[in-house]
């Protein structure tokens, strides 16, 4: 089932919240047990779950790469979940550190899911693949 526009419009206040107040911001938005899984290509990728943990990487990514603002570009519901384009910057007016694509998946009104990729056709195959470890994989 496709999300609905409801959907768009929480992810949308999920990454202005981070914009505005950070990682912590984010996760208000999310399940009790959200899970954020890395980009698959990064050689010690792993699944981050619960929020406490969810922030704890999503902050030692921004300390990482200097990078705190998510430029929302595109938000697209695919399959179940919803595509998340973005433009990752060190903040507002600065220029873009890299474009990185969020497969966000909603459960009860709520984030429960975040898998991060690099390319958008990934991105896309794993929302196709419906969130089973096929889509995972990148």
């Amino acid at each position: 089932m496709v999300p609905g526009p409801e959907a768009s419009q929480l992810v949308e206040e999920a990454y202005r919240a981070w914009n505005e107040g950070g990682p912590r911001a984010f996760v208000e938005f999310a399940t009790e047990d959200v899970e954020l899984h890395d980009v698959p290509e990064l050689p010690d990728a792993q699944e981050w779950v619960g929020r406490d943990a969810v922030v704890a990487r999503l902050e030692d990514v921004v300390a990482s790469t200097g990078g705190r603002w998510a430029e929302v570009e595109d938000i697209q519901p695919i399959a179940d979940e919803v595509l998340v384009s973005l433009t990752w910057r060190l903040d507002r007016a600065s220029a873009t550190l890299a474009s990185v694509y969020h497969v966000v998946r909603i459960e009860n009104g709520r984030i429960a899911q975040v898998r991060v990729f690099l390319e958008e056709g990934a991105a896309t195959r794993a929302a196709l693949g419906g969130g089973g470890a096929e889509g995972r994989s990148g």
